[in-house]
């Protein structure tokens, strides 16, 4: 089954969690490979996500899933199995290659968009195997005209 990188991520913190013993920090870190940031934005969303309640404790730098939330054995299995299988199968983590800013004519741009609309491109991405970027790119060049019919009709007529 492929999914995509933030899945992975994202089961994988759940299955480390799903004891409801508290986990280490560095662990969690250490086992998700990512940053910080991601890792707090992957936090956040299984939170939104399933209602589940996950406690930092400062004093000893755990992180404990105190309440599961809508999250039930069934899927706890799934994706323990997926982890298990991804990691039998030598898949390898990484399943899209990110977004390469190195191309000539690229440039990292803030949208400000609604949260439906995101989940609709993360949807579509983690469906077809692409990244956001990608998916507004292919958004842009199959609903926008070309540039030049783009001009013609801003242009008022004589």
């Amino acid at each position: 089954m492929a999914i995509s990188t933030k899945k992975y991520r994202q089961y994988k913190l759940i299955v480390l969690l799903r004891t409801e013993k508290p986990v280490l920090k560095e662990i969690l870190f250490k086992e998700m490979d990512c940053s910080e940031a991601t890792f707090t934005r992957d936090l956040r969303e299984l939170r939104e996500e399933f209602q589940a309640i996950i406690k930092f404790h400062k004093a000893s730098k755990k992180y404990q899933l105190v309440s599961k939330g809508t999250l039930t054995p069934k899927q706890l299995r799934y994706m323990r199995d997926v982890l298990i299988s991804r990691e039998q199968s030598g898949i390898s983590v990484i399943t899209s290659g990110g977004v390469n800013l190195d191309k000539e004519g690229k440039k990292n741009v803030s949208l400000s968009l609604s949260l439906a609309v995101i989940r609709k491109i993360d949807s579509h991405a983690n469906a077809t195997g692409l990244n956001r970027s990608q998916v507004v790119e292919w958004l842009v060049d199959e609903i926008l005209p070309p540039r030049s019919l783009a001009a013609k009709q801003v242009l008022p007529s004589d």
